[in-house]
């Protein structure tokens, strides 16, 4: 192993694990901190229904008027958001399980990268062509698509290939989006774990499931 793939492997890739784990460990806390909106009204049913149900929601695109009428856009949710979690496994399976790493599973992981590439192309394209994300798109939300897009493309033939350089520009862009993440959009994914709680909290006491 070079010292390029050591350093890129050992240091930065747990360097930049252990700044991400704790910036979020960080803003946990301040979310757990933060008190319930109150409620005057006496309680007219489960609020443990309501939350899991909530939850459910992701998992069942007709409750949603969005995704009821639009299947592709909850397709490529769910594409977009397994590749990007296959990307983030893989970059640190590599170097520390590598014996998990057998050939079908690379392949099986970088198809599903693949997959999650071509998804991010086409949510790129609907923020040009709609009018209405246009309006609502700013130059951080071009700039996530496309870096993760780039991030995409080289964890492909690092996984494939195997090839030391591939795998040593996967680690070092992984650790940089670690880094990038808690300071970016990105981070909607833990307010979303918070907001589907407290929305379920609030319709169950209230007897809206």
């Amino acid at each position: 192993m070079s010292q390029l793939q050591e350093f890129a492997v050992y240091h930065l890739h747990t360097v930049a694990l252990a700044i991400f784990a704790g910036l979020y460990a960080i803003k946990i806390w301040q979310l757990v901190r933060l008190p319930l909106p109150p409620e005057g009204g006496p309680r007219q049913g489960s609020t443990g229904r309501a939350v899991a149900l909530s939850y459910a929601s992701i998992l069942s695109p007709w409750s949603m008027d969005s995704t009821r009428k639009w299947w592709g856009r909850w397709l490529a949710f769910g594409i977009y958001h397994v590749a990007i979690l296959t990307a983030i496994v893989s970059s640190f399976a590599i170097p520390f399980f590598p014996a998990l790493m057998t050939r079908p599973i690379r392949l099986a992981a970088a198809l599903l990268i693949g997959l999650g590439f071509v998804t991010g192309l086409i949510k790129l394209s609907w923020r040009l062509r709609r009018p209405e994300l246009r309006l609502v798109s700013t130059a951080e939300d071009y700039f996530t698509l496309l870096i993760l897009d780039i991030w995409f493309v080289v964890a492909i033939p690092a996984l494939v290939l195997a090839s030391s350089n591939w795998e040593i520009t996967y680690f070092i862009l992984t650790s940089l989006l670690l880094i990038y993440v808690p300071f970016s959009k990105i981070s909607h994914y833990v307010y979303w774990f918070f907001a589907r709680y407290f929305f379920g909290i609030r319709c169950g006491r209230r007897g809206v499931i």
